[in-house]
């Protein structure tokens, strides 16, 4: 398995764990409490966590085999298993994530090194690419997520390299997408750019900042335009 692969399968348990951490003491009456999701709990949250790791690997089976797999049947048979399943007590939650993330790592071990360049389809956008993105798109689901579940656990608790390596999907996403607004996301001191959607007016700030308001986890704390008003941008998932 090629380095770099191991290194984003590495990233993965590491995301995992601080998840786990964050939800070693969950009580039964926190999981039933609104997430940062509108419409979900946290249970809602903890148990898109666990399906989408399940989901992931059905494109490792796709790599492994050459069959088609898809994620998921269908968005909607996925939002009615959450929903059915969002209700658990905070114990079954906990293991749920917990099982799911060991049975995907198990999967990932199954690959042959010329299966990690197997094309795939994932996410409701159909985008294409290698399966040596699995692990990336597992360690988004895993970040972002816990920033939902609003339990201390904030932008600022985000790796740096894995906010600048979001921004550069993203920023490659949106060239190929008609619903994000064009603008150029400007890192503190011009230490970075990402051009977004062929570009507009800058916004500035730092990684973090700039990376929660993108993907609509802020309102556009602790970034800043010259435009005066920051623009609107489509849901990003």
């Amino acid at each position: 398995m090629a380095a770099d692969i191991l290194s984003q399968i590495g990233a993965v348990r590491s995301s995992t764990s601080a998840l786990e951490h964050t939800i070693a003491t969950l009580t039964d009456t926190q999981a039933r409490e609104p997430s940062l999701l509108p419409g979900w709990s946290r249970g809602h949250v903890l148990t898109h966590v666990a399906r989408n790791a399940d989901a992931l690997g059905n494109l490792v089976e796709w790599a492994r085999t050459g069959v088609r797999t898809p994620m998921y049947p269908s968005r909607q048979e996925r939002d009615a298993v959450i929903e059915a399943q969002s209700g658990r007590s905070a114990d079954e939650l906990r293991l749920d994530v917990h099982d799911s993330h060991e049975r995907f790592l198990t999967a990932l071990g199954t690959l042959a090194p010329d299966e990690w360049n197997r094309q795939l389809v994932w996410g409701g956008h159909d985008r294409h690419g290698p399966a040596s993105v699995i692990p990336f798109l597992r360690r988004t689901e895993v970040e972002v997520h816990h920033i939902d579940l609003n339990l201390d656990h904030t932008l600022a608790h985000w790796p740096g390299e894995f906010v600048e390596a979001l921004l550069d999907d993203i920023a490659d996403e949106s060239s190929h997408r008609d619903d994000f607004t064009g603008c150029v996301l400007v890192a503190n001191d011009d230490e970075r750019r990402w051009v977004v959607a062929g570009g507009g007016p800058e916004i500035s700030g730092p990684p973090p900042a700039l990376l929660g308001w993108l993907i609509g986890r802020t309102n556009g704390i602790g970034v800043y335009t010259e435009a005066g008003t920051l623009p609107a941008q489509g849901a990003w998932r």
